[in-house]
């Protein structure tokens, strides 16, 4: 689904440059074409090489433009809704909603951590869509939107965020108070323990499920829940990081959909790895 070249284009002159901050457009301006082109194809890749040119300038931005192109291939409406749960400090769906609507889309989100909240809103300041991001677990979005309001809802690698606070908040961590990226392996960790013991079915994937099904529940008919996930080949050395359990995360949450109730069929793109993305259609 993504060309190398049509991704740059979009990036350094087209419709997700249109949408940056001057300062990061300024710092995408500066790099050239050849490195451009080594960097795009890197950060297309799953898992991930290591390490990649320049992915502090432009790793969201190639994510937000996968997302526009979903969102093309999906043909949403131009002035479409976006859900997107467990978003932390991550912007790229916004951008994406932002450059497909121009400006006219509704986002949505709930996010728990406080300083990635901040550190979103430092990001995001310059865009026109109406964007509301409740301070709120995931889990309790109805109790703030409307069933059946959104085009689309976006887990843009939300799954291991939503299963990290999951087996985080019962040990006694404050996740809606931490710096997360300090205390990201911890998460990990205590995720990989409960997957070990069996332990995760009965804290993190029936947290992760209510966020989905209220996703669904959020989501119009013949609308979608599209999932992303990626992992740098940097960990696969690291000998704290379950390597295995962090690729199949998608498969494993597909596994645990299939075995709900929940009115999704599952669809896919060509030459879309099914390990690294899920597509959903809703059938209320």
């Amino acid at each position: 689904m993504w060309e190398v070249d049509q991704v740059i284009q979009d990036i350094t002159e087209g419709t997700i440059f249109e949408k940056l901050q001057k300062q990061a457009q300024e710092a995408v301006i500066k790099i050239s074409h050849d490195e451009l082109k080594q960097a795009v194809t890197a950060l297309l890749c799953r898992p991930q090489p290591n390490p990649i040119l320049h992915a502090r300038i432009l790793s969201n931005l190639v994510y937000a433009d996968q997302y526009y192109e979903v969102f093309k291939t999906l043909e949403l409406p131009h002035q479409l809704t976006v859900y997107e749960p467990c978003v932390g400090g991550s912007d790229p769906v916004i951008i994406a909603t932002e450059a497909y609507s121009d400006g006219q889309a509704n986002y949505l989100s709930m996010n728990l951590n406080h300083l990635l909240h901040e550190e979103l809103q430092a990001k995001i300041s310059h865009l026109k869509s109406d964007i509301r991001i409740i301070d709120e677990n995931a889990q309790k979005v109805l109790n703030h939107f409307m069933p059946n309001s959104v085009d689309v809802s976006c887990f843009h690698h939300a799954i291991n965020d939503a299963l990290q606070t999951a087996v985080s908040e019962p040990r006694g961590m404050d996740t809606t108070r931490i710096e997360w990226w300090s205390n990201e392996r911890q998460m990990i960790e205590w995720m990989a323990e409960d997957f070990a013991s069996g332990l995760i079915e009965k804290r993190g994937k029936r947290e992760l499920m209510e966020i989905i099904k209220s996703a669904v529940e959020l989501t119009r008919s013949g609308g979608y829940l599209v999932f992303d996930h990626w992992v740098s080949l940097f960990y696969s050395g690291l000998d704290w990081f379950p390597w295995k359990l962090f690729c199949d995360l998608v498969p494993i949450t597909r596994q645990w959909i299939k075995e709900s109730d929940l009115p999704v069929t599952e669809f896919q793109f060509p030459n879309v790895d099914p390990q690294w993305w899920m597509f959903l259609r809703i059938e209320k």
